[in-house]
């Protein structure tokens, strides 16, 4: 019944709310507040309805995915497994999803601590619309597996003055279940079903559970589903992890140890309304947490200005507010496999480079906007044309050191890599310049490089950029540097048709790339094209993905929003 009832909940997690939260509030009321993880679906039936008479829902079995889906894949699983059980039962799919989990359902569950292995625990709620069709249901099923002998029989028993049911198993513990407030309970543990219904007893309605505090902290109160993660309870396992990892694993988990005991709570959510919006929700006690790291984990974002210079056509994109600094200094902070800390081995890989004395003040002047994007091919070209862009904030004679010494350590990079090539090729490639409106761009050229593709850097207007075309260093303006910190800070974005309409012309190519540049061994060849194959089916059904961060005082909240091919309402 467990794995049944959750199997439901993360089918049915696929759709979305915007709710009215007494359903929710009633089912978390009665929830375990101390265990591990919490799972909430709530208001299953009015966005199932909205969904499935969409235009989406519409075009969805014409796209290659829905065709999949629809006969193999997962909706045809559901139809085939789910329903003749349902019709097993007496209850159709309309009044399963709409009259019994259509409101709320909430699952929660707590690991085994480490000195007891078997001692799991779960407890499963629901709120449903119609609690007489789900006591039919509960009664029907009861009949069916006692005549299938896999229970003994059910039997009522009392806690207070309220009534409660155990199902009994031949050589297995027993199920337990009650009503109460509306609320159906359904755990394995008769301790944890007691506690339930003492809760409904202290149950105050003037102020919301603690549950639903937690979650409106976080900002998710009222997405879809929900699952809520407490770090505290699960503190014990990730000392026992830590207390038998091995010697050279120590340094890493001890750095996660202490990020681990500055978070609060954490969430995964999911929403949709016109789109579909999947996130991560975290908060953190600030005062325990590295300094370092809490650069990045809590408080507000700042937006690239990068983003104003990216082309909207770009098949994919990622820019930041990203100073060199920070990043250097927090990645510093973390220890390397069975090795010196990361910023004893980042110092001695770039130092030599760019010059120990001059590292620093490099650092200092990289940032705080860097972005990479890929542009659409040109016509005879077979591979994107991929930019990367830093700023360098340097002034006058310091920024004179810097550029001079990225200069020097790029036509290092660029010159390795022309003599390891030549010493592997007939064909030989050069390094070439040339000034394009005052700016000096750097390129490997050569016959042996694919068509479109010329590997080269330069400095413009205050912004180093790396590109595989120098007609897009040239094509490159600068932004004004005069954005403000606050609200939903963009990251990065996939431009659906362009990328789909790539891969389907291009797919093929891509892997031979890969397979002649040694980036993955030929075996490997055929399995990428299909993960390529499958990505441009997925890719059809999402005009564009954007994923966002919105730093807050106590945490930040990181989310992915698809904007579908088609309206998830009418």
């Amino acid at each position: 019944m467990k794995t049944r009832f959750f199997s439901l909940f993360l089918v049915a997690s696929l759709s979305t709310p915007p709710v009215t939260a007494a359903p929710r509030d009633e089912a978390l009321q009665l929830a375990p507040p101390d265990f591990a993880l919490v799972a909430v679906l709530q208001n299953f039936r009015d966005h199932s309805t909205a969904i499935l008479t969409s235009p989406f829902a519409e075009w969805f079995p014409s796209t290659a995915l829905g065709q999949q889906w629809l006969t193999t894949g997962p909706l045809a699983t559901l139809r085939d497994q789910l329903f003749p059980i349902l019709a097993s039962l007496e209850v159709t799919p309309q009044q399963f999803f709409h009259d019994i989990i259509g409101d709320a359902v909430v699952f929660a569950y707590n690991p085994a601590p480490p000195e007891k292995p078997d001692g799991e625990r779960s407890v499963i709620l629901l709120r449903p619309r119609k609690p007489e069709l789900l006591t039919q249901l509960m009664g029907q099923l009861n009949d069916a597996q006692t005549q299938a002998k896999e229970i003994q029989g059910v039997v009522e028993r009392r806690h207070g003055t309220h009534s409660y049911f155990e199902r009994q198993r031949p050589q297995r513990p027993s199920d337990f279940y009650a009503f109460r407030d509306g609320v159906f309970i359904f755990t394995q543990s008769e301790s944890d079903l007691k506690a339930a219904l003492d809760r409904a007893n202290r149950a105050s309605r003037d102020q919301p559970p603690e549950l639903v505090r937690r979650l409106t902290q976080l900002g998710v109160a009222d997405a879809a589903a929900i699952l809520l993660l407490q770090p505290r309870a699960l503190d014990r396992e990730l000392a026992a992890v830590l207390k038998n990892a091995k010697p050279e694993e120590q340094p890493l988990l001890t750095q996660f140890a202490q990020l681990w005991s500055a978070a609060e709570s954490v969430a995964v959510y999911l929403t949709t309304d016109h789109g579909v919006e999947l996130g991560l929700a975290a908060h953190f006690h600030q005062e325990k947490l590295p300094p370092a790291a809490a650069k990045w984990l809590v408080g507000e974002r700042t937006p690239s200005t990068l983003w104003r210079a990216i082309p909207d056509n770009a098949l994919f994109a990622c820019a930041g507010h990203l100073p060199a600094r920070d990043l250097f200094d927090f990645l510093g902070q973390l220890p390397t496999h069975n090795g010196p800390p990361l910023q004893k081995t980042l110092e001695q890989t770039f130092g030599p480079i760019i010059g120990k004395d001059k590292l620093p003040q490099v650092l200092q002047a990289l940032g705080p906007d860097a972005g990479l994007w890929a542009l659409p091919p040109a016509p005879e070209a077979k591979f994107p044309v991929l930019v990367g862009a830093v700023r360098i904030s340097a002034e006058g004679e310091k920024a004179a050191v810097v550029h001079k010494a990225l200069l020097q350590s790029l036509e290092y990079g660029f010159q390795t890599a022309r003599i390891t090539y030549n010493a592997q090729h007939t064909d030989q490639l050069e390094l070439h310049e040339e000034t394009v409106d005052g700016v000096t761009i750097t390129s490997l050229r050569g016959t042996g490089l694919p068509i479109g593709v010329q590997p080269c850097f330069a400095i413009k207007d205050r912004y180093l950029l790396v590109a595989t075309s120098p007609a897009a260093i040239s094509a490159f303006t600068p932004p004004p540097a005069d954005t403000k910190p606050g609200g939903a800070v963009l990251l990065a974005r996939i431009h659906g048709p362009n990328l789909r309409r790539y891969l389907k012309d291009h797919r093929l190519d891509f892997v031979k790339f890969f397979t002649w540049a040694d980036l993955i061994p030929p075996d490997a060849a055929p399995a990428l094209g299909e993960q390529l194959a499958t990505l441009g089916q997925a890719l059809e059904l999402a005009e564009r993905v954007e994923v966002f961060v919105h730093g807050q005082p106590r945490g930040f909240k990181l989310f992915m929003r698809v904007k579908t091919t088609q309206p998830l309402r009418k």
